[in-house]
């Protein structure tokens, strides 16, 4: 009777602690993507909210992170600071996850910066405001301070597409835009050119034929404009029916990237230029495998935001990954700070951060050309 009791107490303990084993190795660890899927920003929410979680899918899939698997939780910002905000606070104190990716613009960071620093939650944001990095050290943006990509696009548009005299129209109720706006401005200056106007629009308008007769009464050869998508696009139609010829040129930041830019645009939108993180036509091996799932599983080539959504799900695995074994927030932000030269789809290939957080990768110039993004010449 002993010798059973004692071999049942063995038998316990050696069940007991392979379960234990099992666990240490086969955790589970929750990852918020939240992003704007309705409103004003759902154009890059959408595809950035898709890609985020396809990489995270694939991490599982793969097993990326060995045995341990992510577990994803979603929200909708519907681009409101406010939504924002509390998504964040659920996600950080009542989930318990781990990272915060997303959300989808500036705008919504910066309502929820100071609580994701108070609560010591590491969040990568899409945005590309400092102010996202100036509120602590446990925020992270993916995009790089506008001043570097406007300098790539306006030395196209004065070298190569031969815009001397340009237009600046911009989303005054945004201070993302108006400081994309300001970047163009003072690059396109630097390159020589003339800046004949800057004129402020509100997202909220639909109906710019005022603007339009105004911009087509002017010496212009180029017009640059920088808000959402959609109103980019309406715009482009309006000052074509307007009179603005087709040699004037459309000029536009990585917003325009968006395949919905070209839907609602249409021929007015042809020959446009637009500085972009991302072409689908990079020939490089990673991007092409990226292409063939992207499109196969949401039945669309890849834009602009869905390659960044899919780069910022795959940066955020790799600091998961350098955590080690048992991976927490402190050891996460930690980890996302170290980031150098981690291969990518977008820009030249390669992001790093900088010593105070400030990301880069590159840029590129794309024109549509067909009714599709290509590489500009």
């Amino acid at each position: 009777m002993q010798f059973n009791r004692r071999y049942v107490a063995l038998a316990l303990a050696a069940l007991t602690t392979g379960a234990f084993t099992a666990a240490a190795s086969a955790q589970e660890i929750s990852v918020g993507v939240i992003n704007a899927l309705t409103g004003t920003y759902a154009f890059g929410g959408v595809p950035y909210q898709n890609a985020m979680k396809m990489a995270l899918e694939d991490a599982n899939r793969t097993g990326y992170l060995g045995a341990t698997k992510i577990k994803i939780l979603e929200g909708d910002t519907a681009g409101d600071k406010g939504q924002t905000l509390n998504l964040v606070n659920q996600m950080a104190r009542r989930d318990r996850v781990i990272m915060i990716m997303g959300p989808t613009s500036s705008g919504e960071a910066l309502g929820a910066v100071a609580l994701a620093n108070e609560v010591q939650v590491p969040m990568f944001a899409a945005g590309l405001s400092n102010d996202i990095l100036a509120a602590g050290p446990w925020t992270f943006k993916m995009l790089p301070a506008q001043k570097e990509s406007m300098a790539v696009l306006a030395k196209y548009a004065v070298q190569k597409a031969g815009v001397k005299r340009i237009a600046l129209v911009f989303d005054q109720g945004s201070d993302a835009y108006t400081s994309i706006k300001n970047a163009m401005r003072d690059s396109m200056k630097a390159e020589g050119a003339t800046v004949v106007a800057e004129e402020g629009i509100q997202s909220s308008e639909s109906n710019f034929l005022a603007l339009a007769t105004k911009i087509s009464s002017q010496n212009v050869d180029g017009i640059f404009m920088a808000a959402p998508a959609d109103v980019v696009a309406n715009l482009g139609v309006q000052f074509r029916q307007a009179g603005v010829a087709p040699r004037v040129r459309y000029l536009g930041p990585p917003v325009m990237g968006s395949l919905n830019y070209i839907k609602i645009g249409g021929k007015a939108v042809e020959g446009t230029y637009l500085v972009a993180d991302y072409s689908p036509s990079n020939p490089a091996a990673a991007n092409q495998a990226f292409v063939k799932a992207y499109t196969a599983r949401f039945g669309t080539v890849p834009d602009n935001w869905a390659a960044v959504g899919y780069t910022l799900g795959q940066l955020g695995l790799q600091a998961i990954k350098n955590a080690g074994p048992n991976p927490d927030r402190a050891k996460v932000r930690a980890e996302l700070a170290k980031l150098r030269n981690v291969p990518v789809i977008i820009g030249s290939g390669s992001f790093s951060l900088d010593e105070n957080r400030n990301p880069s990768y590159g840029a590129t110039v794309l024109t549509v050309k067909n009714g599709k993004f290509e590489l500009a010449e």
